[in-house]
């Protein structure tokens, strides 16, 4: 679904999260992530710590996704 360089841009993205997403970022983790699941999953969560789930639903899956497509 992501072209060679939106893979390498992703993992590039991915590999630098270690305990929290950067704000700058946030966007396009939330995008890609809503790109690759059907564009199902709603509007963008708030930074606050109440939505850390969806951000580590996020970016769990966006991990599962670079180990299965690349």
């Amino acid at each position: 679904m992501l072209s060679p360089e939106g893979m390498k841009e992703l993992k590039e993205v991915i590999e630098a999260i270690t305990t929290h997403i950067p704000e700058n970022r946030m966007g396009y983790i939330w995008n890609t992530y809503n790109r690759i699941s059907g564009g199902n999953k709603g509007p963008q969560p708030c930074a606050c710590a109440s939505a850390a789930k969806y951000w580590r639903e996020a970016v769990d899956e966006l991990r599962i996704y670079l180990n299965t497509n690349g």
